[in-house]
């Protein structure tokens, strides 16, 4: 009896040992496995964030291009639309300045002439002269220019008329209207861009003399 409880000590022993041992070899095999997973999953976790920063720099390299796309487009479409202004201009300005062409050729013209007149008869006619003044109302008239002057009595328009003189007047109904008209006005397309001058009549009430009083 003695003999069996010697044995089944050691046999209990025996066991507890081997359960010892296992227990040891499975321990680090566990603990490698669990190493093992989270290596994986940062790996895969820095994998995903180089997959991002990769998609990232794609789209700014393609912002890139298509905002330097975009501004050469906007710089062509620039420097289309000046080249198309000064076409516009000059189809707009070049009858104005064959106009004035023909007119300074034509006073050369009158002036040689009388150059080789004598000196006696070298002065210009006033009709000769005054016809250079039509020739280029006709000019501004084709361009839309309208010229307008105005009348003794007519009332000051301050918006296309500028007073440069003034000149005083009894006349207390004539007081802040034009006197005389220095030079034209010129309205393009309705708007003044050359007011007219005037002489504006300013009222002064007159001075009675005392010799007047005592005659009324």
């Amino acid at each position: 009896m003695a003999k069996l409880d010697v044995f089944e000590q050691q046999v209990n022993e025996t066991d507890i040992e081997e359960v010892l041992d296992k227990s040891s070899d499975e321990e680090p095999a566990d603990n490698g496995s669990n190493q093992s997973t989270e290596e994986d999953e940062v790996l895969k976790a820095v994998l995903n964030l180089s997959d991002k920063i990769d998609q990232m720099n794609r789209l700014f390299t393609q912002k890139i291009q298509h905002t330097a796309h975009e501004e050469k487009i906007v710089d062509q479409m620039h420097t289309e639309l000046q080249r198309y202004k000064d076409d516009l201009y000059a189809q707009l300005i070049r009858p104005i300045l064959l106009d004035l062409i023909e007119i300074r050729d034509s006073i050369k013209r009158v002036s040689s002439s009388y150059a080789t007149k004598p000196a006696e008869e070298h002065f210009v006619p006033l009709k000769t002269f005054r016809d250079y003044s039509y020739d280029i109302q006709d000019v501004l008239e084709k361009n839309q220019i309208t010229i307008f002057d105005g009348k003794e009595g007519d009332e000051f328009n301050p918006l296309k008329q500028r007073a440069i003189k003034k000149l005083t007047t009894p006349v207390k109904e004539l007081h802040g209207k034009i006197a005389d008209s220095l030079s034209s006005g010129y309205d393009y397309m309705g708007k003044t861009i050359s007011p007219e001058r005037v002489a504006v009549y300013i009222y002064q009430k007159p001075n009675i003399t005392e010799g007047e009083n005592n005659h009324g």
